[in-house]
Formats: structure tokens, C-alpha cells, sequence
């Protein structure tokens, strides 16, 4: 049975999500302010997936479970590295503002609010195809009983 931290430790990840979301892959985890009225302390983690392709995902630190930065990013090994977990999470964010980043996984909560930057190469082809959800989207809001773009109401589950 795990031990002290381990257990602690094991509280903090349930209800996370690892990001990168693949396992073994690790990622630049970066501090800033963001806002300008009323800055709040985030966390940028920042994956490049191929030379044409970088997915940077921006979090509140609050929503920050945990973080592993491993020994040897080669051989990722969670039982090999340091984790930051609860109080270690803010302490890091706020030493390592506008520092050079870190590379290792970010655990946050599944609900947690976030920011998706995606810079892609495309063609023109594929780069006209794409879209973000839009903001008349049923996804973005299903419980709208406005009017779509066709004229009619728009009703979730109804046949008519």
C-alpha cells in the first residue's frame, strides 16, 4: 500500500487530466500573468507535436493538481522525478514567472477552464475546412431555443 505522499499525492490526481494528454510526452510548462484590470497567476503548457503543428493550453494555477517534472524527459518514469503537488504548485508558478520554461506533465482538473492556441501549417484547402466551434453552434449552447441560421426555432430532442 502506498505510503505518506504517495497517498496524498494519489488524492491530488483523481479527477485530473494529464496534459499532455499522452503519456509518456512531456511539454514546456511556462508561468504568467494573464488579464489586465485584475491578472490572474496561469499556467501555459505548451506542446510541440510536429514541426508543423504546436498546441499551447493556458490554465488558472488554482486548477493545477499537480506537477511532474521527471529526471530524464528520454525515459519519462514517474517514480523518477519531482512532483509538486497543493502549496508546491502555487510556490513553483510564482518563482518561475517569466522564467525559462520547465518540461514535464501537468495534472489539472477535469472541469478546469482553459485557453486552446493551436498554430497548424495547412493549406489553404484544409485551412478554409477547419473551424473552431462557432458561437451559433448547437455544441457551444444546446439549451438555446433561438433561431438558427435557417430561420427556425431550434429545439434539443424535438422531432418538430
Amino acid at each position: 500500500m502506498p505510503q505518506g505522499d504517495e497517498r496524498l499525492r494519489a488524492m491530488f490526481l483523481s479527477g485530473t487530466v494529464s496534459i499532455p494528454p499522452r503519456f509518456p510526452d512531456v511539454a514546456d510548462i511556462s508561468f504568467a500573468y494573464i488579464g489586465e484590470k485584475s491578472p490572474l497567476l496561469a499556467v501555459e503548457v505548451t506542446s510541440e507535436l510536429s514541426a508543423k503543428l504546436t498546441i499551447k493550453r493556458t490554465f488558472f494555477v488554482e486548477d493545477v493538481a499537480c506537477i511532474f517534472v521527471p529526471d530524464d524527459e528520454a525515459v519519462v518514469d514517474l517514480k523518477k522525478g519531482k512532483w509538486y503537488q497543493g502549496e508546491d504548485v502555487q510556490n513553483k508558478a510564482c518563482s518561475r514567472i517569466s522564467k525559462t520554461a520547465i518540461r514535464g506533465i501537468v495534472y489539472v482538473r477535469e472541469n478546469a477552464q482553459s485557453l486552446l492556441d493551436v498554430q497548424a501549417g495547412l493549406t489553404a484547402a484544409e485551412s478554409a475546412e477547419y473551424y473552431p466551434p462557432l458561437p451559433d453552434d448547437r455544441s457551444v449552447n444546446h439549451y438555446s431555443m433561438e433561431k438558427n441560421s435557417g430561420g427556425e426555432v431550434y429545439r434539443p430532442g424535438c422531432p418538430f
